[in-house]
């Protein structure tokens, strides 16, 4: 963006990438920060109800062709993270509080002093200069030696307008479908979105799997498909497991997104054979008695009375494993039901056990109770 200032204003800041020819006077200061400024035969930044300043902070470009500052230049920081501001002063002749400078020197550190000499076009100038000094860090001003009448700087070309870009994104980075049963399927879904400006293009929608496929996709089945800027559309993955143990493999979309034309996303599940109730109680037993042995499961209550409720409750164990080999399985429920409420943390009754592995327990207990319930 390039303006130009001719008119009688006051204060003006310049930022934003913007660049500004002046002119014409202005009264108060200028302030220039990620920004061009050029300062050309004309301008003057007059003294007014403010000071007649130019500031040049980080990011700022100021090119002195011309023109007329009546209090300072100060090259100075805004400690924003831009480039240090680079100010050039374009003439001859020049000196620093009255001493000539060497001929050729391309930059000094001035500190609230004056720099004179002439423009190009032969006008004389003085300005009073002041650069920002911490430790060994220090700003300068430029020196442009010239002996002849500048050209009017060019107007920068205008930059191209980039070209809109798609950008693809999936709310799952992977696809997780834990324990599945031999013989069923579990299904999720991701939701595929184009957060770019531009168009995107899903080519295709694949998988890469072993020989053995148990991961399936629906939908986008479509050669291809396009999203413009901020739709979406959703994809759904099965996972039917053909064999017992884990299983792996990736889902693949391909697209015009330059960043990721290939996406991979990977599947993980597990094939499980469902054990009969006669081999839940078998397990829960063995389970029983190894925590037993182990010291993570005891009996609750005082003395003998803890170790008397521990058998106890193994005694209902034996007998739902009776009542499941007689094939009764709502009396095997029923007495199961009993040692749930034993052993639940609720106290409706006491429980008979407790310690570490008494939530695992729970949770074999009310596997095998819905094992119980489908017979």
């Amino acid at each position: 963006m390039l303006s130009s200032v001719s008119l009688c204003r006051a204060d003006e800041v310049y930022t934003g990438g913007v660049t500004v020819d002046i002119t014409g006077e202005i009264l108060g200061y200028v302030w220039v920060e990620d920004a061009t400024v050029n300062l050309l035969p004309g301008a003057h930044i007059k003294n007014s109800y403010y000071l007649g300043d130019v500031y040049a902070a980080s990011g700022a470009v100021v090119n002195i062709y011309g023109g007329k500052i009546d209090s300072m230049l100060l090259i100075t920081t805004a400690y924003n993270g831009l480039p240090d501001p680079y100010v050039t002063l374009y003439g001859t002749a020049f000196a620093v509080d009255g001493v000539p400078v060497a001929a050729g020197t391309t930059e000094v550190f001035l500190a609230n002093q004056v720099i004179s000499g002439l423009y190009r076009d032969g006008t004389p100038f003085a300005v009073r200069v002041d650069c920002f000094a911490e430790g060994n860090y220090r700003l300068t001003l430029h020196l442009a030696w010239v002996d002849q009448t500048p050209e009017e700087p060019e107007e920068p070309e205008e930059p191209e307008e980039p070209r809109p870009v798609p950008a693809i994104e999936v709310s799952l980075s992977a696809v997780e479908f834990g324990k599945v049963r031999l013989g069923t399927f579990a299904e999720q879904f991701l939701t595929v979105s184009n957060i770019g400006d531009g168009p995107l293009t899903i080519a295709s929608v694949g998988l890469e799997q072993e020989d053995t496929f148990q991961f399936y996709t629906t939908g986008l089945h479509q050669a291809s498909v396009t999203l413009q800027a901020g739709e979406s559309t959703v994809l759904g993955v099965l996972f039917a497991p053909a064999a017992e143990g884990t299983a792996a493999a990736a889902l693949v979309l391909r697209s015009n997104d330059p960043d990721t034309a290939h996406l991979a996303i990977p599947l993980s599940g597990e094939g499980i054979v469902p054990l009969t109730c006669a081999q839940q109680i078998q397990a829960l037993l063995a389970f029983f008695d190894d925590s037993v042995r182990a010291g993570t499961l005891v009996g609750t209550g005082p003395g003998k009375s803890g170790l008397l409720r521990l058998a106890a409750f193994r005694n209902l164990f034996v007998t739902v494993q009776f009542f499941i080999e007689q094939k009764s399985y709502g009396t095997a429920a029923a007495v199961l039901r009993t040692a749930v409420f034993k052993s639940d943390g609720q106290c409706r009754p006491g429980d008979f056990v407790g310690g570490p592995a008494a939530a695992e327990l729970q949770i074999r207990l009310q596997q095998l109770m819905e094992a119980l319930k489908k017979q």
